[in-house]
């Protein structure tokens, strides 16, 4: 009887543990990884929206990147690692051939990427203000005009400025006539900083493809895809194939736990799984019950006469028979 309880208590405690992970991984606020620009981050500085919307292909490496890039658009936001050259020579191929590679950056890793493809545009690493131009304060800058189709403007994030200085490059947004770099230097004033407009969008054709490069890392994120016209950004940049680079995230542990959930959750939610636990349950709990707690009973009872021979046997065995019938 008892290892009988105890099968049935470790199955109930299974299945409430099954329940509690669908829960925590469906819910999608239970548990919030932290991490910068993560795909499964929902809280405001991940990209659970992008990914949602735009349902990119994850990549856990350059490695895998198509050898023809026609058809493909290659996501590189807020890298925080350093890129090898061996990575840029990679990138490299995949754009010359025809893709198309946007890389969304502000003071992170971008430039290692753009010097180790050869390019002499770079992220400039100084913080954009607009005391006009903005959405609750002057860092919180918005782009008033971009030239691309269905894009009117932009939000921005703490963003810097771009440093365009490929041939062919065509600057695609600027900041306000208002904007200025917020000083950062001893003696530096906001009355003696540089004024705009700065460049903070651009395309630099690269072979047969092109280099997109945006000042802002945060323009995807789930608190700014909503603003402006930020969505419809994302809209205009996504023709074709979207891969989303998460080698160059620096990733903590929770996002780790975060992933393993998500990949659980999935192979639960495969019908063929789901109802093959379900029949190994019942069929625990079956053998169990007919197979083991029989014999422990029987072991009990002979116990039982060996320590009292004056007992009837028949007795106490009819007697067990009409206990368990009450059961």
């Amino acid at each position: 009887m008892r290892l009988r309880n105890a099968v049935i208590v470790g199955v109930v405690a299974g299945l409430i543990f099954v329940s509690l992970l669908v829960y925590f991984t469906s819910s999608l606020s239970v548990l919030e990884a932290p991490d910068d620009f993560s795909p499964t981050n929902t809280a405001w500085n991940g990209m659970s929206t992008f990914v949602s919307v735009d349902k990119p292909v994850l990549l856990n490496g350059l490695a895998s990147l198509p050898t023809d890039g026609v058809g493909f658009v290659l996501m590189e936001v807020g890298p925080s690692v350093p890129f090898t050259n061996s990575e840029a020579g990679v990138a490299s191929l995949f754009v010359r051939s025809g893709g198309t590679l946007v890389v969304a950056d502000d003071f992170g890793s971008g430039n290692t990427l753009l010097q180790g493809m050869g390019l002499s545009s770079r992220f400039n690493g100084s913080l954009l203000a607009d005391p006009l131009f903005n959405f609750q304060n002057s860092w919180l800058v918005v782009v008033p005009r971009v030239e691309m189709t269905n894009t009117s403007g932009l939000a921005l994030n703490y963003a810097s400025t771009l440093s365009v200085a490929d041939q062919g490059a065509q600057v695609l947004g600027y900041s306000s006539d208002f904007s200025y770099i917020y000083p950062t230097q001893p003696g530096q004033t906001i009355s003696n900083a540089p004024q705009g407009p700065f460049p903070v969008l651009a395309k630099v054709p690269f072979g047969t493809g092109n280099v997109i490069l945006v000042s802002d890392s945060s323009v995807f994120i789930n608190s700014m895809i909503g603003r402006s016209s930020n969505s419809a950004f994302l809209r205009d940049l996504s023709r074709g194939t979207v891969l989303f680079d998460t080698s160059h995230l620096t990733i903590g542990p929770t996002s780790t736990v975060r992933s393993f959930e998500l990949s659980a959750y999935s192979l639960l939610s495969i019908p063929e799984v789901k109802y093959s636990l379900a029949l190994v349950g019942l069929a625990a709990i079956t053998a169990y019950r007919f197979g083991k707690a029989a014999p422990e009973k029987e072991d009990e009872l002979k116990r039982i006469v060996e320590e009292h021979p004056e007992w009837d046997e028949t007795k106490l065995r009819k007697l067990k028979e009409d206990i368990e019938a009450s059961e």
